[in-house]
């Protein structure tokens, strides 16, 4: 009986379908896709072409005329649903994180998105994220799937769509001729402009991503630093192993921070270290794909690239040529390939009930173990600490209840549910707590001051925006990118005898504290201060080299 109604039903929607010519259901989805799904893109139209309104109804019309050319370009039989509904799906998806967070669908983001693990991404996979897709992507896909699409011969579909191509294409030209020099000024003046067509601009960086990534499958990894060796390398009279552990930091933004002048108090425990805090320094990248494998590279920001970096040998393999002994510990999504030839731990992966919970865990789970670990240090050591820090946007899951002093706090991983305010209070207890972290870190090495020379560097990956021009989160393309998601804070801590055995003068980098830094100086800073003699070695890119009063032979 109850199949029976069903097929009742299916008969019913049949009889009902409605009937369209191929082309104008290609040109229905154009109106769509370029009205409706780019709310961005012509927000900021509005903005650049003010008072120019011949160029703006120009804009639209040329655009239109290509939107309409791109989408007939499909209109054949077999191909033309799963191609529409296939453009409906991206750009509403993509409409969804540009309009809400201001983001940019690059290659970088996209990788970024690619490497990514479930939890951290069901955190973007909210119930409003859903319903969006749902009334404005499932909906329409279900109506191209449902309508009887009527096509013509082949050969007259062939000529009705090249009638109406070629003439879209002369529009679009000259919509564009006619205002060229409106658009070319306005397109140098805002660069990020164009980059929020929608699906366009997506579609494009994702077949970028797709072809970069086929490329990458033929390179052949190149070591460096082979001459590596420790200058004062062990057995040595009087010395102790040093021990550096580098905390990669996640989102943590210089301007929250109060170490750099921010009117909260979210350094309290580093703010009674003795710390040096270097108030300049800027990222190499806006999302972890791209910055943490860069700040290990030996490649500066303007020189790196993925592929780069893929064949070439990082700073952690050049500490172990010099026969230091290296790890890395994951509490993020991953090393992204920087840790791929040394002894490695994901945290994240990890199900203690201490601190982790749906697939993420609290840093703390970083620092569990870290008194076992340097207890069996009986050399020279460098240990990475990858953190999940300060990663939205589900702020609120970085911290334990008791770090929650800025109230009230954005309980949500979906914006729309919270103020800026409660934004940003959850954001800056998520940093509260890094401070916690670090200090603990801190605290650990200096109990092992009799058996070890410690040190411990921070350095976050990149910055967040929180609402600051309409943005939030980050991933924004480098060359237009806020100061918000490049300017990161970098705090440093050495032991007592770890400056003296090193020749480090602690007032001399006080001194320099202000002056500007990038993630460029790590691979340098680190090889230097464990006294690491290399050709791949540049002292000018090296925080200690010019406070070093003498350097061990």
């Amino acid at each position: 009986m109850h199949a029976r109604k069903e097929a009742g039903l299916l008969k019913t929607l049949l009889k009902f379908r409605p009937r369209l010519r191929s082309e104008w259901l290609s040109i229905l989805t154009a109106v769509y896709l370029l009205f409706f799904m780019n709310g961005t893109f012509w927000g900021k139209s509005f903005l650049y072409l003010q008072g120019q309104g011949f160029a703006l109804v120009g804009l639209a019309v040329g655009l239109l005329a290509a939107f309409v050319a791109l989408t007939v370009t499909f209109s054949a039989k077999y191909l033309i649903k799963p191609a529409l509904i296939l453009m409906v799906i991206t750009s509403v998806a993509s409409a969804w994180f540009m309009d809400r967070f201001g983001v940019i669908v690059d290659t970088e983001m996209i990788r970024n998105a690619a490497e990514t693990n479930t939890a951290e991404a069901g955190h973007l996979m909210t119930g409003a994220f859903v319903l969006h897709m749902g009334l404005f992507g499932i909906l329409p896909s279900l109506f191209i799937a449902w309508v009887e699409v009527v096509h013509r011969p082949l050969l007259k579909k062939f000529i009705v769509n090249l009638m109406i191509i070629a003439p879209s294409l002369l529009v679009f030209a000259g919509a564009g001729l006619s205002n060229s020099g409106t658009f070319i000024f306005s397109t140098r003046e805002h660069r990020d402009w164009f980059r929020t067509l929608n699906p366009i601009f997506p579609v494009g960086s994702a077949a970028s991503f797709l072809i970069g990534r086929s490329r990458e499958q033929a390179i052949v990894l190149q070591p460096i630093g082979t001459d590596a060796r420790v200058l004062d390398a062990l057995p040595a009279n009087g010395r102790r192993p040093r021990v550096t552990i580098i905390v990669v930091g996640e989102t943590a933004r210089a301007q929250s921070f109060q170490l750099g002048g921010y009117e909260r108090p979210t350094n309290p425990q580093l703010s009674k270290r003795d710390i040096t805090y270097f108030s300049d320094t800027s990222s190499c990248g806006t999302a972890t794909a791209v910055s943490v494998p860069c700040m290990f590279s030996v490649y500066g920001r303007r020189d790196y690239s993925h592929a780069k970096a893929l064949a070439t040998e990082d700073l952690m393999d050049v500490l172990t040529h010099a026969g230091i002994k290296t790890e890395w510990w994951d509490n993020n999504t991953g090393d992204k390939h920087v840790a791929d030839r040394i002894q490695k731990t994901d945290f994240f992966k990890s199900n203690d009930p201490r601190f982790c919970h749906g697939g993420e865990c609290l840093d703390q789970i970083l620092v569990d173990g870290l008194d076992a670990w340097l207890d069996k240090v009986d050399g020279d050591a460098v240990l990475v600490l990858h953190q999940l820090g300060n990663h939205g946007p589900a702020y609120y899951l970085r911290y334990p209840d008791e770090f929650r002093k800025f109230v009230p706090d954005c309980r949500s991983a979906n914006f729309d549910a919270c103020t800026p305010e409660t934004i940003r209070n959850a954001y800056d207890n998520a940093l509260l707590y890094t401070d916690h972290i670090l200090s603990e870190v801190i605290d650990k090495l200096s109990t092992h001051a009799k058996t070890l020379d410690t040190a411990m560097i921070y350095m976050s990956d990149h910055g967040e925006s929180l609402g600051e021009n309409g943005l939030y989160l980050h991933g924004a393309p480098y060359m237009f990118a806020p100061a918000e998601q490049t300017h990161v804070p970098l705090v440093l801590w050495t032991s007592p005898d770890l400056r003296q055995s090193t020749g480090i003068d602690k007032p001399c980098l006080t001194s320099k504290a202000d002056l500007p830094h990038s993630h460029d100086n790590l691979f340098h800073s680190v090889l230097g201060l464990m006294q690491v003699k290399t050709a791949v070695y540049d002292p000018a890119l090296d925080i200690f080299a010019a406070c070093r009063s003498r350097v061990s032979s």
